[in-house]
């Protein structure tokens, strides 16, 4: 591992700051680092066999994405107290049983991002409660179904298809 001479921040927004890092090893080598605070993907569970996802619009990608309620770790929030708020504020629902299954780092070779993905169970409804710039409707499904949508696509959201097959895998076992 290379020493750091030198890190500016070049970029701070509302989610992400840009890192520039000046490495000194033989010779200087420059490192681009996308600072983020940190997410949450929760699935939700109906029954043993039943999911909520969520059909959302993503600006970055301009498509809308089949995927499980997300959302960024606010300044103070633990990852858990941000899934039982994304969960209600993106679902209406809220979970009497979180679970954490894992974390991911989605882009490590230049994003400081984690993902802690969650099952959420024992769902009583509550309120939905979008943020102004959210755009999405709920789905139920069966979690064979929503494996089946997600593998016809040929673009699909990671955590997702992670939280999916994890949750496959570990609560109702392959076969």
């Amino acid at each position: 591992m290379s020493e750091i001479k030198e890190s500016k921040i070049i970029y701070s927004g509302r989610v992400v700051r840009l890192r520039i890092d000046y490495l000194k090893d033989r010779k200087i080598k420059i490192r681009e680092v996308v600072e983020h605070p940190g997410a949450v993907a929760i699935l939700p569970v109906i029954s043993r066999d039943r999911i909520l996802l969520i059909n959302q619009y993503r600006y970055p990608v301009g498509k809308w994405i089949l995927e499980v309620p997300a959302g960024t770790i606010k300044d103070g929030e633990s990852p858990d107290e941000c899934a039982l708020r994304e969960l209600e504020e993106e679902t209406g629902y809220r979970a009497r049983i979180l679970k954490k299954m894992l974390t991911i780092y989605p882009s490590p070779g230049y994003s400081t991002e984690s993902i802690h993905i969650y099952v959420a169970s024992g769902l009583e409804k509550s309120t939905q409660k979008l943020e102004e710039d959210e755009e999405l409707t709920i789905i139920e499904m069966g979690v064979d179904e929503a494996i089946e949508e997600l593998m016809k696509r040929n673009e699909v959201d990671g955590k997702t298809f992670l939280a999916l097959l994890y949750y496959k895998y570990l609560y109702q076992g392959y076969g």
